[in-house]
């Protein structure tokens, strides 16, 4: 019995495959490409396209490219309606997609959509988006935010600190995401990426008494914060959150404080200033951005001893059993170190830092280790002139990290 996924296929077949004879037949004059959107994990959805919307006006004007993507599995309804408004969707396309890959010959109307979300080239820096929010939509936003009691031009940091509960709550797994651990579908993997809340507070609290409203961010958190202040917006758990919100905050912040999860690529795209804190691996920071970055710490299981700069690089796992695997202990930060990150970058956003010979040394010698490692080669390209590793944490390094 055919079941109604392959019924409706079958029903659409009745128009798609005519037009995929067209597209065929006026490649000469006009040739279409179509791009299926990767639309199910943020990061890729807004880098993608954001990345395909600068590319389209450098194709050539014989190419016409058609975008869809699958409504059902959007992670965030918000930035699907600003595609729509910059990229020509057409969702009907992906019967036509579907079609057209069945049938020999198809391929050479069909383009990846997953350019890679790192930005190697450069590009959001050197060519500007048009991606923006409609009147309606900044004022809705507007009007949450003074709700709290916010008032113009007061500052606010989005606070993004990843848990398992994302992931968790998701029903996007794939082959990819099989958990080693246990042999069943799952996310534990990931676990690796994960940092306490708890652990960010005394930070919080030097942001409040400078006066700087502090929105923690993400969906389905866990843990709740224990800090009850009229600058701080605990947003995972109000009753009221929803995608536009989940976007527009990111996108006019003053600074975004990330452990490195998908929806920071919003903060990226809009050019906001970033600080990387807690995360890993460290070869996976962004180096195309106005973003400090201060990564976990990785020891030798045996000898409590931590990891060169050069073994951190090759040691750049994705997977938590990984690093187990290869005898090596995860360290977060701990709460004194994550205000000294925190602080160094807020402060050199107000005022600038000094920063002394040693320090520029320091800089110089931990750029000129990353740029002649492979693995670095691979995933950076063009960088920011102010993309940095944090001053104390360079500081904090005995010299033979950096041999």
């Amino acid at each position: 019995m055919i079941n109604s996924k392959k019924l409706i296929l079958v029903i659409n077949a009745l128009w798609a495959i005519p037009l995929v004879v067209i597209i065929r037949l006026i490649r000469p004059v006009i040739h279409v490409k179509i791009i299926n959107l990767f639309s199910d994990r943020i990061a890729h959805f807004v880098a993608d396209s954001i990345q395909h919307y600068i590319r389209l006006k450098d194709i050539p004007k014989n190419v016409r490219h058609v975008y869809w993507f699958d409504k059902k599995s959007l992670s965030n309804l918000q930035w699907a309606k600003m595609v729509k408004r910059n990229l020509p969707v057409m969702n009907y396309f992906k019967y036509i997609d579907f079609w057209n890959k069945k049938i020999p010959g198809g391929k050479i109307h069909v383009l990846d959509s997953s350019i890679w979300p790192r930005d190697v080239t450069g590009l959001y820096e050197k060519k500007k988006s048009n991606f923006s929010f409609l009147k309606k939509e900044h004022t809705n936003a507007l009007n949450w935010l003074k709700s709290f009691g916010w008032k113009e031009k007061e500052p606010f940091v989005c606070l993004l600190v990843r848990d398992q509960g994302y992931l968790q709550s998701s029903a996007i797994l794939s082959l990819d995401d099989m958990d080693d651990t246990t042999n069943k579908k799952g996310w534990g993997y990931h676990n690796y990426r994960n940092s306490d809340i708890s652990e960010y507070e005394l930070s919080i609290q030097w942001l409040v008494e400078r006066g700087v409203r502090v929105i923690r961010m993400g969906k389905n958190m866990i843990k709740p914060l224990s800090i009850n202040h009229e600058l701080v917006i605990d947003y995972p758990f109000l009753e009221e959150t929803n995608d536009l919100l989940d976007v527009w905050l990111f996108a006019h912040c003053n600074l975004c404080v990330s452990t490195g999860t998908g929806i920071d690529y919003v903060s990226d795209v809009f050019r906001k200033p970033i600080l990387f804190i807690n995360f890993l691996s460290l070869i996976d920071f962004i180096s195309w951005s106005n973003a400090m970055h201060v990564p976990k710490k990785l020891l030798w299981a045996d000898s409590g001893k931590e990891l060169s700069l050069r073994e951190n690089i090759n040691n750049s796992w994705q997977r938590a059993e990984h690093y187990s695997d290869h005898n090596i202990k995860i360290q977060d930060l701990n709460k004194d170190e994550i205000l000294v990150s925190i602080r160094e970058c807020w402060e050199d956003l107000e005022n600038g830092l000094n920063y002394t010979k040693r320090d520029l040394a320091l800089q110089r010698k931990y750029w000129k280790i990353l740029k002649s490692e492979p693995n670095f080669n691979k995933q950076h390209g063009w960088i920011h002139p102010s993309a940095r590793a944090g001053r104390n944490w360079l500081r904090s390094k005995r010299e033979e990290f950096f041999t």
